[in-house]
């Protein structure tokens, strides 16, 4: 993936509203499935789905990824974590306005990132909080809980790693740069 940054490529029309709509599709799961958890469940409540597997639980975090400094009594903290959000969100626009239109998997990695960014963002500015509520764990083993928009982020994530790292391979004489005539 070969990006000069300050140069937007064209992107059709169509692709923008491909784009926008699944950036807000992604945000509406979100928030949603955060709304119905914030309404049914009281804080702590956990609901087993599997059991010694899954569970449902309502959690809210003023850190980051995996509650990383949620523990840190500071206001600054979550005013961080909005400032690095919007950076991110700024540029996540500006890459992905950079890409050329074949990096198809490089733009649905950014969608995927941006609307996980703004969904926690969204929560932030909504309830000073993120609200988690997937809980995986095996017998008393536990991952972090999590919610729709870390699952975006994560999975865009590896998908724009993939994309990075495994590229299409051109026949032999066929350079990446074009050569002037």
């Amino acid at each position: 993936m070969s990006v000069e940054l300050g140069k937007p490529q064209k992107h059709g029309v169509g692709e923008l509203i491909l784009a926008f709509g699944g950036f807000a599709a992604l945000v509406s799961v979100d928030l949603v499935s955060k709304l119905y958890v914030e309404s049914a469940f009281t804080p702590s409540r956990v609901v087993t789905v599997i059991p010694n597997i899954f569970d449902i639980v309502y959690l809210k975090n003023r850190g980051a990824a995996f509650s990383f400094l949620g523990d840190v009594d500071s206001e600054w903290i979550p005013r961080g974590f909005t400032i690095v959000a919007l950076l991110a969100l700024a540029a996540i626009v500006i890459l992905y306005r950079s890409l050329p239109r074949e990096e198809v998997l490089s733009k649905i990695g950014f969608v995927l990132i941006g609307s996980g960014a703004f969904g926690n963002l969204l929560d932030r500015f909504r309830t000073g909080a993120v609200t988690d509520f997937l809980l995986f764990h095996i017998g008393e083993y536990h991952w972090p809980a999590f919610n729709v928009a870390d699952s975006c982020i994560t999975v865009g994530v590896c998908i724009l790693a993939y994309s990075m790292l495994v590229k299409p391979s051109r026949p032999s004489g066929e350079s990446e740069e074009p050569t002037q005539v």
